[in-house]
């Protein structure tokens, strides 16, 4: 008997625990300029009623992406988002709801959060993708031994030049 109890408690204590944070957590780390694309991938013969990609973190209101009844609504997208995303696939077929993020910059890094409502969902968001992303900043060095200057990414030179 206490060994049922164990495992029931086990088992609710698992099932609250996804509940929590059903959206699928993805961690990226990009360089700037390059374009990322947020995986989204939705339930299977759902008719989506909407589709929304926020940055929760972002202090100021606005959406990165927001589609709802057939119809894209960047006025009320952030303005720093405007032009440089795009669903991977406009038709979304096969429930895919990526979108993909154009040139990167160092405040791109954030939390963003893919919520679909759509037939199934009875009117209420349903969180499906969670991304943490961390776009990289370049960083300048200056050896005084050789008199070169250059240009690292995580550690590594990928350009230099001679100074005087």
């Amino acid at each position: 008997m206490r060994a049922l109890k164990l495992t029931l408690s086990v088992c609710l204590a698992t099932c609250f625990l996804t509940c929590l944070d059903s959206g699928d957590l993805q961690e990226m780390e990009v360089k700037p300029g390059a374009d990322v694309l947020l995986q989204c991938q939705g339930p299977r013969d759902a008719d989506i009623r909407l589709l929304k990609w926020s940055r929760p973190d972002l202090e100021s209101e606005g959406y990165v992406y927001f589609f709802r009844d057939n119809h894209l609504y960047e006025d009320i997208q952030h303005p720093s988002f405007h032009g440089r995303v795009k669903l991977r696939d406009p038709h979304m077929k096969d429930e895919d709801f990526s979108v993909t993020l154009k040139n990167v910059i160092v405040n791109d890094t954030g939390r963003y959060e893919c919520e679909i409502i759509n037939s199934k969902t009875g009117g209420k968001p349903e969180l499906i993708s969670t991304i943490n992303l961390k776009v990289t900043h370049l960083e300048m060095v200056r050896t005084e031994k050789t008199g070169m200057e250059g240009t690292t990414v995580e550690g590594k030179t990928v350009e230099m030049s001679a100074w005087t």
